[in-house]
């Protein structure tokens, strides 16, 4: 198929230069506002019945009376009244923005609605990003004889919050031009075996559509103890595993404050990703859990969805907005990528040419017009970035001496780095002064002394005083035969003239000669019977 062989091109492409890339993403990001996002959420979770509606987008026109409206509160698929109803006012509020190109693809008595944003005039690509959701909702989960013809599914959750979603985001990109078509999808029959994704990924096969990525969201707002977003890819398709990468990347850059969690299982073929694996296309789901029916790090169970009581007061709508935001700039991103000026992210360190403190400072700048993330080695630390005026700083524990620092600039296809030889030369610093046994026994034959430092000794001196600060004994200590930093002397418990000493308590006093300096220690030393 066409689509297959375009990865490299894609990883390319993603490079790209122009400066609009990053500022149209800072744009757009405070246009997303929970209002709004509530407010279709409320609107399909009620399902108010809407106005009439044109018989040339196959939509039967509705009973709406403005004296009596009927709240259908239910979107299920064998319901075709409360369903169709529910298109109705998705393709409304696709039409809010007039460069969409709405219509319904109607197949098995389902519908799906669809808003294509064109490329734009003079564009020669031919492909094609899709963001979709399914607009379908299910009760079934109530046990008490749920009926879809006359039983409450609200889903507001599942999957309102994924639809109201998806229509802010069409919403606000249709304001640009792209070169490639983005494309939109409220989806029929997700919760009857993924109808409405298995038509329309096996009509784009058919029709030889080269979607290099779709993009579902499912279930994205019940969440009240963490802010996650799991992020599901396929474990048999490397070339969507970039797709987490770069969700993980792009929430740092914006400073969205999501907790991304990205995860390959193809076994978790249970979302309107997997007809899209399964025709060949690269797809990914964003969603609060990929198992909602149990408890999982950062997430307790959601004991609402597929029920009557899945309702906009469960939502927390700061989430479905942060998640919203994410897939907003991601989408932006993928679609402004242009084949033209590709160019790699740069990263230079700053001349740190000797340092005496651990962990040591390090800073530099570098370019780039999306989003990148920095790490820096010995120890993969994460770099604070400063995008606004490209910095960026990272405290990193250095061994002493020479150290080869290196500083590379991560982005979702590939990697950058530069090197840096920083000496480090510290303050001497004891690691550990030991005596053992402690208490020693006056019949133990002998009582170690040992001495730790950050750097090689040029030697180590043990003083052993008594309580009233008479000099006992002095012992020349000697190296570890494979670490100078590390010295040692045994005592046998006599004194300077041989004769051994009383029980009591006995000050050890470490000397160490480092660099021409001295530097001591004290330990104290329990001797009994």
């Amino acid at each position: 198929m066409k689509f297959r062989h375009l990865l490299p091109i894609l990883l390319i492409s993603s490079l790209r230069t122009a400066a609009s890339f990053a500022d149209r993403g800072d744009e757009i990001l405070p246009l997303v506002q929970s209002e709004n996002l509530k407010a279709h959420i409320i609107a399909l979770q009620e399902n108010v019945q809407q106005t009439p509606t044109p018989a040339s987008e196959n939509l039967p026109p509705s009973d709406a009376s403005a004296n009596n409206p009927v709240a259908y509160r239910t979107r299920s698929s064998y319901h075709r009244d409360a369903a169709d109803n529910a298109a109705r006012y998705i393709v409304n509020q696709f039409r809010r923005s007039p460069r969409l190109e709405v219509e319904i693809e109607e197949f098995s008595g389902l519908k799906n609605v669809v808003a294509r944003l064109p490329a734009q005039h003079g564009s020669k690509s031919d492909r094609i990003f899709v963001l979709c959701a399914h607009y379908d909702s299910i009760g079934d989960r109530d046990y008490a004889g749920w009926n879809p013809l006359i039983s409450d599914a609200p889903g507001a959750n599942d999957n309102a919050t994924g639809v109201a979603a998806m229509l802010e985001i069409a919403h606000l990109l249709s304001r640009y031009n792209y070169d490639h078509e983005l494309r939109f999808i409220a989806l029929d029959g997700g919760e009857i075996g993924r109808q409405g994704s298995l038509h329309h990924a096996k009509n784009a096969v058919q029709a030889g559509e080269n979607i290099v990525l779709a993009i579902n969201i499912d279930m994205i707002g019940f969440n009240w103890i963490t802010e996650l977003v799991e992020v599901l890819a396929n474990n048999s398709d490397d070339s969507s595993a970039w797709i987490g990468e770069m969700a993980l990347i792009a929430n740092e850059w914006y400073d969205i404050g999501l907790e991304v969690l990205p995860i390959r299982d193809g076994s978790l073929s249970a979302g309107d990703h997997s007809p899209f694996w399964n025709e060949g296309y690269r797809a990914v789901t964003f969603t609060e859990s990929t198992t909602p029916w149990r408890d999982s790090p950062g997430y307790e169970t959601n004991s609402f969805y597929h029920t009557f009581r899945d309702t906009v007061e469960k939502v927390n709508l700061q989430l479905v907005r942060k998640v919203t935001q994410l897939v907003l700039v991601m989408l932006n991103g993928l679609a402004s990528q242009s084949l033209q000026s590709a160019s790699t992210p740069t990263v230079t360190i700053d001349p740190t040419l000797a340092a005496n403190l651990n962990p040591v400072k390090i800073t530099g700048r570098f370019e780039s017009t999306y989003p990148v993330e920095i790490v820096l080695s010995p120890g993969n630390v994460l770099a604070k970035l400063n995008r606004f005026n490209g910095t960026f700083q990272a405290e990193v524990t250095l061994q002493p001496g020479e150290n080869l620092v290196r500083a590379t600039v991560v982005y979702p296809l590939g990697a950058s780095s530069v090197e840096r030889t920083v000496l480090y030369e510290p303050d001497f610093e004891w690691i550990s002064a030991a005596v053992f046994p402690n208490p020693a026994r006056l019949t133990d034959e002998l009582t170690q002394l040992r001495g730790e430092g950050n750097l090689p000794m040029e030697a180590l001196n043990f003083f052993i005083y008594a309580s009233d600060g008479s000099l006992v004994k002095k012992k020349t200590g000697v190296p570890d035969g494979t670490d100078p930093r590390i010295w040692r002397a045994w005592w046998n418990h006599q004194n300077a003239f041989g004769r051994r000493v009383a029980t009591g308590i006995y000050v050890c006093k470490f000397e160490a000669s480092v660099k021409g300096e001295t530097y001591s220690r004290i330990k104290k030393l329990a001797i009994v019977r």
